[in-house]
C-alpha cells in the first residue's frame, strides 16, 4: 500500500485535529479549493446560522429526502424556529443508513458511507453533537490494522507498517509525492489550507484550472517526470495497489482535477467510523 501523506500515529480521542500532529500544527480541512468556506466556523458561530422574524415561527418549509443533508437541514430549520415537512421516497438515512440483518441479529454494516476523515470538520460537529463515538478505520497499513497483505503480478507481501513492505512500493508512493507536488502545488496547497488562506487556495488552484482541467488522472501521472524515472511498472502498481485506501486505476479515466479535490484535503486519508454503524 503506497500513501498520499505519511501514516501518522492516530489519536482515538481526537476528532478536531490531525491523529498524531503536533499542537502547534494547524490541521489539513476540507477547505475544497473550489469553494474554500471554513464551514467549521459558521456552524461554530455562537449568534447560530441565521434567524427568521418571530411571526414566521412554525411555518412549514418541505425537506425533499431524509438522507444526511436532509436530516441535517430539518434539524437546522427546527433551531431556527421552523417547522421542517420531511418527505422521503424509501428509508430514512439514505447512504449513510446501517444495514441490520434478520438472520444474524447484532450484526450490522455499513452499505454506504462507512469512513470519515478527520478533515471534515462539519461532519463532525454533527457527530460530536450527537454524542457519537468513533474509532480509527482500518484502511490498509493504518496504525489500526494488525496486517496488510498486498498481491502483486503473483507475488505477496505481508506488511504490519509501510517499513515491512519492499523497495519497490516506497519507489511508487515517493514517485506519487514529487508527481503532486512538482505538478500540483501538493505541498503548497496544503500548507494554504492548514492556514485558511483562502486568497492563496484560489491563487494556487486558479493558476492549476486553464493548465490541468482536461487532463485525465493517468495523463498527469504518466506525463511526470517522477512516474517518467521511475518506469511503466511503478506507474502500474500505482493504479493497482494505490494510496491511502486503495488503488486508483478505475479513476485514471476522470480528471486529475478531481483527485486533486480529494488529496489536498485529505479527505482519502486519516479516516475514522462511527462506533456501532
Amino acid at each position: 500500500m503506497t500513501i498520499a501523506t505519511e501514516l501518522p500515529a492516530s489519536d482515538p480521542s481526537s476528532t478536531t485535529s490531525i491523529p498524531g500532529a503536533p499542537p502547534a500544527e494547524a490541521p489539513i480541512t476540507m477547505l475544497n479549493p473550489d469553494f474554500p468556506f471554513s464551514y467549521d466556523h459558521y456552524l461554530a458561530h455562537p449568534e447560530g446560522l441565521g434567524s427568521v422574524p418571530p411571526e414566521l415561527y412554525g411555518t412549514e418549509v418541505a425537506v425533499v429526502g431524509a438522507g444526511l443533508s436532509g436530516l441535517v437541514t430539518a434539524y437546522e430549520l427546527m433551531k431556527l424556529g421552523l417547522r421542517p415537512v420531511m418527505y422521503e421516497a424509501d428509508q430514512i438515512g439514505g447512504r449513510l443508513r446501517t444495514a441490520n440483518f434478520p438472520s444474524a441479529p447484532g450484526v450490522v454494516a455499513d452499505l454506504g458511507g462507512m469512513r470519515f476523515p478527520v478533515s471534515g470538520k462539519a461532519f463532525y460537529h454533527y457527530v460530536d453533537l450527537l454524542g457519537l463515538q468513533t474509532q480509527d478505520f482500518p484502511n490498509p497499513l493504518a496504525p489500526v490494522t494488525s496486517s496488510t497483505v498486498i498481491e502483486l503480478a503473483g507475488e505477496k507481501h505481508y506488511a504490519n507498517t509501510t517499513a515491512d513492505l519492499p523497495p519497490f512500493f516506497r519507489e511508487v508512493a515517493d514517485a506519487w509525492k514529487a508527481a503532486v507536488n512538482d505538478g500540483a502545488q501538493f505541498a503548497g496547497m496544503q500548507q494554504a489550507i492548514r492556514a485558511r488562506d483562502t486568497a492563496r487556495i484560489k491563487e494556487l488552484w486558479n493558476e492549476l484550472l486553464p493548465r490541468l482541467d482536461e487532463q485525465t488522472f493517468y495523463g498527469f501521472i504518466a506525463g511526470s517526470e517522477s512516474f517518467k524515472e521511475a518506469g511503466f511498472a511503478h506507474r502500474e502498481a500505482f493504479g493497482q495497489v494505490g494510496f491511502g485506501t486503495g488503488g486508483w486505476d478505475t479513476d485514471f479515466p476522470n480528471s486529475i482535477l478531481e483527485i486533486l479535490r480529494v488529496v489536498y484535503t485529505d479527505a482519502d486519508d486519516q479516516h475514522r467510523l462511527i462506533a456501532g454503524g
